[in-house]
């Protein structure tokens, strides 16, 4: 028996000093779910959402739930082997993890070690990784304390020592002796025979790439640094351009592999002649090229790859920023942001919802279910699809989705209300406010006032208890009602107008069977709020559902997505309407009939308005006696006005500059002595 123990241990010794590396994969696999265009090298033990391989790197996802594992060579790392092992990758973070944090990446078999995470504990910025022993550990276990940034691509080694169960991680090492750290959550040593890619909520989003794994580290790091010889790996994708007439734009490209490469730019999938560089460039310009898409093949001696695809926008000449017609145009609008990963403009769906909001050019945009992790990415919105445009982002969220508001007139400020405040008060015991109520104070041209525009996501249905997802939802209306009625509406706020919108989860005409006492859209409606209830409808859709606005994927048969304007707003709505892109006629360009599809399952309701303070008022009396006058008009508050005066209606002098209005809707009383015996004649200017 000792003689046979002799031989196993010369053999392993044997086998670790001749065949380092383990595994290796660089994931040069055509686009799609990795398990599947992997060959068989890589297999689900953990079922959802597939991981996927983009543009040669795999995809993993805080949204998504598929975890995966490869076997590595021989397997079995058994605890007595004195095997050490290490990994080598890259990863690229393009969303931030959570404070919690959350792993990707391990060592395992029937436990995990050697646990990689990422989290924004600690970091004054950005986000940071650690190393932990178990699946249980968190972020800051064995944290590296350096912050790190997003869309930057850092290398990552670790160490396990299958005989003590010790994990260490290093950043960017060039050599075993650089400073790393080493997880402080004691555990048992295991046996290895996999490596694992894991997707999991408050991990962000990543790309993780040139996977090495060996048993030693001089092998992994010279592997990882080694020529690529596999096809083109593009690292910095083409962005979608907007611009204006008679710009010039540029398309790029980068990318890493075996030098030299050779490129190919097409437009809408036609070659485009002598476009065979890394940069494409597009001189003046003009409207005709909105909606084309631009992607590049790039080759070299070991393979093809193709880039995203980029969407052109070029936008007419901006009109000024004013409503000298007195017209403003708000437009509210779910886009369907829950567990989508890639919100960048890019992404097929978002093209869809840039053509659609800039064929509407609204001035004011209400969007629910925004994602929480891809926020930043709507100030990249703003330059494609809405140049020039304000952006409120500070609402609150259940850590999935939030609102956002955007205008084209300036935001002087914008806040969360009710952001998981308790219902007990409006008899619900259970969770508090999901999400918030969201304000937006917009400063309006022509408006004396500031316009208040509220989004709202209430409570959605479908969970396994319909009856306490609808009194919530009720609860929800209450506490908005209440706000409304005991918060913002006493005083200045009384005299503004305002605007509730957003996804309120419930039909008005069509009302859910599990209310005790009340709908949501009655309460949020009573008097005391001040809110009208509206139906828009579509012009092209002629049929009495014509306000459906929920789900146009499935069937149209539910109205979620409301305006309620205040009174002042509700008396001067010029039009509305629930807009569907597969019922146009005369077809705009830059739309396709499929956009509402693509966009989101829910339609996007527009409103129209006319200004509420540009209302025609009329002199309704004079009154003289000797030199005292005075003039009464009718008059709305906070206007200014200018009085003229003249002894022969031939020529008119200044009598009276400024004069600020301090009644509502009433007549508004002027008096004024010394008045000269020769001034026989006044009139009224309002002042814009």
């Amino acid at each position: 028996m000792r003689f046979i123990s002799s031989c196993i241990l010369l053999f392993l010794s044997a086998f670790f000093a001749s065949a380092a590396v383990v595994f290796s994969d660089s994931f040069t696999y055509p686009d799609g779910a990795l398990t599947n265009v992997a060959a068989g090298n890589w297999a689900e033990h953990s079922s959802g959402t597939p991981v996927q391989v983009v543009s040669g790197q795999v995809q993993l996802s805080s949204s998504l739930s598929e975890d995966v594992h490869a076997a590595l060579t021989n397997q079995l790392f058994a605890t007595g082997s004195g095997a050490t092992l290490y990994a080598s990758f890259t990863v690229k973070f393009t969303a931030l993890p959570t404070s919690g944090g959350a792993c990707f990446a391990h060592f395992n078999s029937s436990s995990f070690r050697c646990v990689v995470w990422a989290s924004t504990v600690n970091a004054a910025s950005g986000f940071r990784l650690g190393i932990g022993n178990t699946s249980s550990a968190t972020a800051s276990s064995g944290q590296m304390a350096t912050d790190l940034s997003l869309n930057t691509t850092y290398t990552v080694v670790t160490r396990y020592n299958v005989g003590t169960g010790s994990s260490t991680l290093w950043l960017n090492p060039a050599n075993e002796t650089d400073p790393s750290v080493t997880a402080t959550d004691a555990t048992g040593a295991v046996f290895i025979s996999s490596f694992s890619l894991r997707q999991a909520s408050g991990e962000g989003a990543l790309l993780f790439d040139n996977l090495i794994v060996g048993t030693n580290f001089a092998e992994v790091i010279s592997a990882s640094n080694a020529a690529p010889t596999n096809a083109p790996v593009i690292t910095a994708q083409p962005q979608s351009q907007a611009a204006n007439t008679g710009d010039t734009v540029f398309f790029n490209v980068v990318v890493t592999g075996t030098a030299p490469f050779s490129y190919q730019w097409r437009s809408n999938n036609i070659v485009i002649p002598s476009a065979t560089n890394d940069t494409f460039t597009l001189v003046n310009v003009t409207t005709n090229l909105t909606g084309s898409s631009y992607f590049v093949t790039v080759t070299n001696v070991a393979g093809v790859t193709n880039s995203q695809f980029a969407a052109l926008t070029v936008n007419p000449p901006p009109p000024t920023v004013t409503t000298s017609n007195g017209l403003i145009t708000l437009l509210t609008y779910n886009v369907n942001g829950n567990g989508v990963a890639d919100w960048s403009t890019n992404a097929a769906q978002v093209q869809a919802i840039g053509r659609e909001l800039v064929y509407f050019n609204a001035d004011i945009i209400t969007f629910n279910e925004i994602p929480y992790t891809n926020t930043w990415q709507m100030a990249n919105w703003v330059t494609a699809f809405m140049p020039g445009f304000y952006l409120a982002t500070n609402s609150g969220t259940d850590s999935f989705i939030r609102s956002v508001i955007a205008s084209r007139f300036p935001i002087a400020r914008s806040q969360s209300w009710l952001n998981n405040s308790s219902l007990a008060p409006y008899g619900y015991t259970g969770t508090g406010f999901t999400r918030d109520l969201f304000e937006a104070q917009i400063a309006v041209p022509n408006y004396p006032l500031p316009l208040h525009i509220f989004v709202a996501h209430l409570k959605a249905t479908g969970s396994t208890s319909p009856q306490d997802d609808a009194d919530k939802r009720a609860a929800q209306a209450s506490a908005v009602s209440n706000f409304f009625a005991n918060t913002f509406l006493p005083g200045t706020n009384g005299t503004h107008p305002y605007i509730l919108s957003g996804d309120l989860n419930e039909d008005a005409f069509s009302p859910d069977n599990n209310y005790t006492s009340g709908h949501p859209i009655q309460r949020l409606t009573s008097a005391p709020t001040g809110l009208q209830l509206t139906t828009p409808v579509n012009p092209f859709w002629n049929s009495p559902s014509n306000s459906y606005t929920e789900s146009i994927r499935g069937p149209l048969d539910t109205r979620f997505d409301y305006i309620l304007p205040s009174t002042a707003m509700f008396s001067n709505i010029v039009s509305s309407q629930v807009f569907r892109t597969d019922l146009l006629t005369n077809f705009p360009s830059n739309l396709f009939s499929n956009d509402n599809k693509i966009a989101s399952d829910h339609l996007p309701v527009l409103m129209v308005f006319a200004n509420p303070f540009d209302t025609p008022f009329q002199l309704l009396s004079i009154e003289r006696t000797n030199q005292s006058v005075t003039l009464k008009w009718e008059s709305q508050k906070n206007r200014s006005f200018n009085i003229e005066a003249s002894s022969n209606l031939a020529t008119w002098t200044p009598f009276a500059s400024d004069i600020l209005t301090t009644t509502t809707n009433s007549p508004f009383v002027f008096t004024t002595n010394n008045v000269a015996g020769q001034i026989k004649f006044f009139r009224i200017y309002r002042v814009p």
